[in-house]
């Protein structure tokens, strides 16, 4: 059966059939512990799910899940070489109140911006109903590879351009899949983290792609983050593309400023990321009455804040590594602590809150929790 796409607008759930073609019981690998060592999302799980857009069949295909397993393509296929490859990043969770509740946290919200994403690189938006149920169905499957608490399950959405031929255009056909795979900690240290302030090169411009989750944007980074890391940084801070003066990113992540009686983080100008953990730390940051502004963030005044106790402390949220607390800006070649590059209250507050509606710790009065079984 095939479907067409109405950018999730109707609800195919009923309409159509996810095909399973499972490996054995005897044939799958045994998920790890949260003791041993698991470099993040490096280790697949047994099963992934692959979902065809086919103009000349109707539109989207059923849906497969499948044994995990390599694509084969062209050398002259599009994606390799105009680059439409979207992809998105949530979890699923396993409840610490009852170990056989497993839950997704608003993964409506990650629907809804690869959605977006494909728009912005002119490619078929997966349906968003359609994108909640997938990954629902297949983290069901392989769902003993959810690590307990405080692991999770890190889900991979993604999706590719099909045609071949390198002449420059959009394709018209596009591959939609999800993969897996058990997610400890992002960061391997347990304190802050140091970030490298980049005043040259830019990660994206207003009016370019940096709202959407495209593989060029990360590629385009990977230079910067080279240099953070020779530099001993965990992180490079993005400036805008105009001025090299307003505080963007954090690495993949959005940024936040804790002053003693406010928080500040850049305003999505058009050029970052509508991220969705940073969407919830609002929340939760209303919810805590800590005021919380979104607006310009000058990195100049920042640095001048940090040196005189003013910021007191900063910090990047994400889904991958949820809220990992700043301690040390890198300009140049100088070192700029903050908060005597310790964790600090607010940020530690905000983590546990967050972490707590995740992991079913804490109650969820936002309804953001997704009950898969």
């Amino acid at each position: 059966m095939s479907l067409k796409s109405t950018n999730g607008n109707q609800n195919f759930i009923n309409h159509f059939k996810i095909i399973k073609n499972l490996l054995p019981r005897h044939k799958r690998k045994a998920p790890p512990s949260l003791n041993d060592h698991i470099p993040f999302g490096a280790i697949p799980t047994n099963h992934m799910l692959i979902c065809d857009y086919l103009p000349r069949k109707n539109g989207w295909q059923n849906p497969e899940i499948l044994p995990y397993k390599p694509f084969s393509f062209s050398p002259n296929s599009v994606v390799f070489h105009y680059g439409q490859t979207i992809f998105e990043g949530l979890k699923a969770y396993r409840s610490e109140c009852n170990e056989k509740e497993i839950f997704l946290f608003r993964p409506d919200k990650n629907a809804e911006r690869m959605a977006k994403s494909a728009q912005r690189m002119g490619m078929e938006p997966f349906p968003e109903d359609m994108f909640v149920h997938c990954i629902k169905e297949l983290v069901k499957i392989d769902k003993d590879w959810i690590l307990p608490s405080p692991g999770a399950l890190y889900i991979r959405p993604s999706m590719i351009a099909l045609d071949k031929g390198v002449s420059y255009r959009a394709s018209q056909d596009y591959r939609f899949f999800i993969i897996l795979s058990p997610s400890k900690n992002y960061f391997t240290s347990e304190t802050t983290i140091s970030v490298y302030i980049e005043r040259n090169l830019s990660r994206a411009a207003i009016g370019g792609a940096g709202e959407a989750k495209c593989g060029g944007n990360y590629a385009s980074s990977l230079l910067p983050m080279k240099i953070a890391k020779d530099k001993g940084a965990e992180q490079v801070l993005w400036l805008d593309a105009k001025e090299h003066k307003y505080v963007e990113e954090a690495g993949a992540m959005n940024v936040m400023f804790v002053y003693k009686d406010k928080i500040l983080t850049p305003a999505l100008s058009g050029s970052i990321l509508h991220g969705i953990t940073r969407s919830s730390v609002i929340q939760i940051a209303n919810k805590l009455n800590i005021p919380i502004e979104e607006t310009k963030v000058d990195i100049n005044q920042i640095i001048l804040d940090a040196k005189s106790g003013k910021l007191t402390e900063m910090f990047a949220c994400g889904t991958a590594a949820v809220i990992s607390p700043v301690g040390c800006l890198l300009d140049g070649d100088e070192k700029i602590e903050i908060n005597n590059g310790k964790i600090g209250d607010v940020s530690m507050l905000l983590k546990n809150e967050l972490v707590g509606i995740q992991s079913g710790k804490l109650p969820d009065p936002f309804g953001w929790r997704q009950l898969i079984s």
